[in-house]
């Protein structure tokens, strides 16, 4: 739970299933991503964290629908989530891709996604460091960083919660049913931060 995309093809590339390349070029795929109805530019937040059996040679593609599929099969038993439009669902994942990163003990996971639904209604930034190692590690790939900085905080990103309100334009990690299940049923508080 909570790698991402360019993580899983690492590990896909060193177990030599298909490259990283080949991998990351079918996350970005448009034809298959409308196969699956998937309103986003790719399928991070849809690659279903799960113990897969491969066999070695497979194509990238390959890799992404049954990892697709997965999501799709796994969801299904969340309460809620297979009745929502493509596009009420794509900001379901992108939320539980935040909450996937920050939660540690499954019992605070309802409780931190109360905390950015209650922040999402009144317009307020997410302020989430998710976002920002995102930024730094997958979309500038530098190295991840041991404290977040003020520099950092001001990165100019559409994916920077610190930055500007509202859910980021796309998933940051790939989450677990876990945090798919907090991000569409949020406890139902009036907390505004965790720590």
């Amino acid at each position: 739970e909570g790698l991402t995309k360019a993580k899983i093809a690492r590990i896909l590339e060193e177990k030599e299933i298909c490259t990283a390349s080949e991998f990351l070029e079918a996350c970005r795929d448009e034809k298959l991503l409308a196969e699956y109805n998937i309103p986003a530019s790719t399928f991070e937040g849809y690659l279903f964290p799960d113990t897969y059996f491969l066999t070695p040679s497979m194509s990238g593609s390959a890799v992404v629908s049954i990892m697709a599929d997965t999501f799709f099969e796994k969801t299904a038993s969340v309460p809620g989530l297979s009745e929502l439009s493509p596009e009420k669902l794509n900001d379901v994942v992108i939320l539980a891709s935040i909450v996937e990163r920050e939660y540690r003990i499954d019992e605070e996971a309802p409780l931190i996604a109360s905390v950015f639904k209650n922040r999402l209604e009144h317009n307020i930034g997410l302020y989430s460091c998710a976002t920002i190692e995102y930024i730094i590690t997958e979309i500038e790939g530098r190295e991840h960083p041991d404290v977040i900085t003020y520099d950092d905080i001001a990165i100019d990103s559409p994916y920077n919660t610190y930055k500007w309100a509202g859910l980021p334009p796309g998933a940051i990690s790939n989450p677990g049913i876990v945090a798919l299940n907090a991000a569409v049923h949020p406890a139902d508080t009036n907390y505004y931060y965790f720590r």
